[in-house]
């Protein structure tokens, strides 16, 4: 089941014990800051978007921020606006934040955090359509999610229009995929993230070498290499990016959503990597963007909850995607 649902406040549908935790006056600001048209959001997105309201009014609990993230990046970014970066765990190895920030311009920022040494964290990325035309069925990212069983997931590869209408609907990927030892679409000019059967993960520049990878996928280009900017592009749009933390232990998968007036409007690709990089990324990669830019999660009934808020009337149907599996997490 894929959930989206018309919430008409933060402090309705909840448990005491969830309502507690977020104030009127979080729930005042938030709605004051959203348009009619930003108020379709999912359970998780409230959840969130209380956590981004507290980190606007009073700041975030430190004790919960993470350990090896930058404090900075470069003069004249808008990361440091946000304080501290509140990290909630969802799965064994991983964990989720949620920012807003108004500079310079509204955003609002979501991201997972992956352990890759985490008991139980494996990767997938969308498998090939076997004999069927082109490369890959088309599924929106919580189409991606509910099939494969994955925990979270998000969207991948540029891939060639038209843009398709149904599932299934065969999809031609724009460089390399490479799924479970299966390089079923090329390298091309575009760089990607390639990570081996042992889950080790990295960002690799054309001309691609993918000896030893078992799971891969291009994006664009290169947003972080070894912690320098390289984000060139100023047109702004909603984003899709993929880091690996200094030392290689960690993957981070970012959205920032966009062309949403008011409540968030996109970012270049260097306002991308500066953010990336804030969450604690040293490589990182700019996937395909705009309206394919997807977040999803599995919410604790099994269903797929969109995290962000895609630009698009409904969420896209895309080639591929990447997909993170990890245990449920140990209740107490």
């Amino acid at each position: 089941m894929m959930r989206t649902m018309w919430a008409k406040g933060i402090n309705q549908g909840q448990s005491p014990f969830e309502r507690s935790l977020y104030p009127r006056a979080v729930a005042d600001k938030i709605a004051r800051s959203m348009t009619k048209s930003s108020r379709k959001l999912s359970n998780y997105q409230w959840l969130m978007a209380a956590v981004v309201g507290v980190a606007l009014i009073s700041g975030c609990d430190p004790s919960a921020t993470s350990s090896d993230a930058p404090s900075s990046f470069s003069s004249g970014d808008s990361t440091s606006e946000a304080g501290a970066i509140q990290w909630r765990p969802v799965f064994q190895g991983v964990s989720m934040c949620a920012v807003a920030v108004d500079t310079p311009r509204p955003m609002r920022i979501h991201a997972a955090r992956v352990d890759l040494q985490a008991p139980g964290v494996k990767l997938l990325v969308t498998p090939s359509n076997g004999d069927e035309p082109e490369d890959c069925g088309a599924r929106t990212t919580s189409e991606f999610l509910l099939e494969f069983g994955c925990q979270v997931a998000i969207n991948g590869s540029a891939f060639k229009l038209p843009h398709a209408k149904h599932q299934g609907d065969p999809l031609d990927v724009l460089g390399l995929s490479l799924s479970q030892g299966d390089l079923y679409s090329p390298p091309n000019k575009f760089d990607a993230l390639l990570i081996d059967e042992a889950g080790k993960a990295w960002v690799d520049e054309s001309p691609i070498q993918p000896k030893n990878a078992f799971n891969g996928l291009s994006g664009f280009y290169v947003l972080l290499t070894d912690g320098q900017n390289r984000g060139t592009d100023k047109s702004i749009h909603p984003r899709s990016a993929v880091g690996v933390s200094k030392d290689g232990g960690r993957l981070i998968l970012m959205v920032i959503d966009g062309r949403q007036k008011g409540y968030s409007e996109g970012a270049t690709t260097a306002e991308t990597a500066a953010w990336i990089h804030r969450l604690g990324a040293w490589n990182a990669l700019n996937l395909d963007g705009g309206g394919s830019s997807t977040l999803v999660v599995q919410a604790a009934d099994g269903a797929a909850e969109v995290v962000n808020k895609p630009s698009g009337i409904t969420e896209r149907r895309v080639a591929n995607h990447l997909g993170v599996f990890a245990n449920q997490p140990v209740s107490h």
